[in-house]
Order: structure tokens, then C-alpha cells, then sequence
């Protein structure tokens, strides 16, 4: 938990300086942002990782323990195909400051040498970006 109000604070700062972000800057930050989520689930802190949703902080206790079981889940599947996470990198990022939103892709290395390019949507909610 400690780690995802972290991120929401350098995101927070980083936006809060006064300068006009160029569209580079915006896109390094919601990328990052993304790849700092996505390490959430090779540290086992899925309720930080469902945190890092849209709305993931107003969600009925219900449906995110669902979501944490269904995010464990497929940590293990990627355990057990791939012997699990070695590395999440960022690949590049789109950002449509219009619509506040933007689609970070990801690599995620896994410890048999495969890789996967992940697209994670984004959207900033406050100054925040999250996961769509």
C-alpha cells in the first residue's frame, strides 16, 4: 500500500509544479506509472495493483476480493507457464491529453526468457493516472 501511495505522490508533485508538461513528459509518466503498477503484481501486492484501477478505491469489498483472487490467479498461471515475473519494462506510450487518456506498452519478461507486450489503458483521474 505503502508503494502505490508513492506513485499516486510523485504523480501528484510531478504535476503540481507549476510548469506546462510537455506531451513527452506525459507520456514518461503515465508509462512509468503503468510499469510501477504492473511490479505490483511480481511483489504478490495485488490489492495495491487493483488500487491503481479506475475507481479502484470506491469498489464494493465483494467485487475487488474477487479481483484480487482473479489477479492471483493469473500470477500463478504465469508461474506456472513461465516460472513467474522476472521484469516489467515500458515499450512506449500514447497519450491523448484532449481525453486525459493514454495506452502504455509494456513488456513483461518472464524467468523462461519469454516476453509479452501488455497494452494497459490509462486514464487520468484527479492527477492521477490510472488503469482503465
Amino acid at each position: 500500500m505503502y508503494r502505490i501511495l508513492s506513485i499516486i505522490t510523485l504523480c501528484a508533485l510531478l504535476a503540481a509544479c507549476g510548469r506546462k508538461e510537455s506531451l513527452e513528459d506525459i507520456e514518461a509518466r503515465a508509462g512509468q506509472t503503468a510499469v510501477e503498477y504492473y511490479k505490483l503484481l511480481q511483489e504478490g501486492k495485488y490489492s495495491d495493483f487493483i488500487a491503481g484501477m479506475e475507481y479502484g478505491d470506491s469498489l464494493p469489498e465483494d467485487y475487488r476480493s474477487q479481483l484480487v483472487d482473479n489477479v492471483a490467479m493469473f500470477v500463478k498461471q504465469q508461474k506456472d507457464d513461465h516460472k513467474g515475473i522476472v521484469a516489467i519494462t515500458l515499450s512506449r506510450c500514447h497519450a491523448d491529453t484532449a481525453h486525459n487518456t493514454a495506452e502504455a506498452f509494456i513488456n513483461i519478461h518472464y524467468a523462461d526468457s519469454a516476453q509479452e507486450v501488455v497494452c494497459v489503458p490509462l486514464v487520468m483521474q484527479g492527477e492521477i493516472w490510472r488503469m482503465k
